[in-house]
């Protein structure tokens, strides 16, 4: 687990709660186009859940869905959803909540690194996690406890929002741990204490001149069979991955500070400004100074 928790942190990964409310009447929610990992968990009441070719799925109580790789979907209160261009306004849980409709919690988890595209490639298209299933004691429990601090009254959004988005990481955190044992073969060879080792050492030191034949040795593998392993469990050879790291690393250390651009350069492993520019803009689309404007509030 905190091998999980520490590959998680390097991935960036942040959780976003944006809705806690209750739906009335004729109403359908899709909050995908997001770009990243939604999910939905019903706090009261239930609701169904629409899939593409697929029949609707009864969502109750203490039940939540997530959906990896942010598939089209549609939450609605009935088993068909015949109504088209219906509101979807609620009433948020700090008001009187009426006697009808589902509470929905929804968020996403937002992430930067590529990698994690390729383990959302690996997991199911749909999780639903089901109140009364025999899955994980813990993620039940953790899942139960984000349901519970949900319904809860603060008078303080920002405390709310803080509490539920640390609540909904563990949750997480729970989920993939699972999940990552039947469908994610990145995942698991990820936290295989070979890679791991490697992987610690270059994030650890992303401006050394790493090679191959170094992170295998570090992995106490052969220069072949480190690449092989490495390419058959992260999608891109270990020298790929280590350029996107170091980029995704420049590209943070070029949002949130001053540092001059050939300071980063050189602190993630470019000798020139032109060098490190030409590989920035190949990889996140934009050069270094168009991405710091970006950034930056007009």
């Amino acid at each position: 687990m905190k091998n999980l928790e520490s590959l998680f942190d390097k991935l960036q990964i942040t959780t976003n709660v944006f809705h806690n409310g209750q739906y009335c009447g004729n109403w359908q929610v899709d909050t995908s186009g997001t770009g990243f990992i939604n999910f939905h968990a019903v706090t009261h009441g239930q609701c169904y859940l629409h899939r593409n070719d697929e029949g609707p799925v009864l969502l109750e109580k203490g039940d939540m869905v997530l959906l990896p790789v942010d598939s089209p979907h549609l939450l609605s209160p009935s088993k068909t959803h015949t109504y088209k261009n219906v509101s979807a306004s609620s009433i948020p849980v700090s008001e009187k909540l009426g006697a009808e409709g589902p509470v929905l919690l929804c968020g996403y988890f937002e992430y930067q690194h590529p990698l994690m595209r390729v383990i959302t490639k690996e997991l199911p298209e749909f999780w639903i996690i089901k109140k009364a299933s025999k899955e994980s004691r813990v993620l039940h429990e953790s899942l139960q406890l984000l349901i519970s601090a949900s319904l809860e009254v603060s008078d303080s959004t920002f405390t709310s929002s803080v509490l539920l988005n640390k609540i909904a990481e563990v949750v997480f955190l729970l989920i993939v741990k699972h999940l990552m044992s039947k469908y994610s073969s990145t995942l698991g060879a990820l936290l295989h204490p070979a890679i791991a080792n490697s992987l610690q050492a270059l994030h650890n030191a992303p401006e050394q001149h790493w090679n191959v034949e170094m992170l295998a040795s570090i992995a106490n593998m052969s220069k072949s069979n480190y690449a092989a392993k490495f390419k058959a469990c992260a999608g891109v050879t270990p020298i790929k991955y280590l350029t996107q790291w170091r980029l995704r690393c420049a590209c943070t250390e070029i949002i949130q500070s001053n540092k001059p651009l050939i300071t980063i350069a050189n602190q993630y492993g470019y000798e020139t400004e032109a060098s490190f520019s030409k590989a920035f803009k190949r990889e996140i689309g934009v050069s270094p100074s168009q991405k710091r404007v970006q950034a930056r509030p007009a």
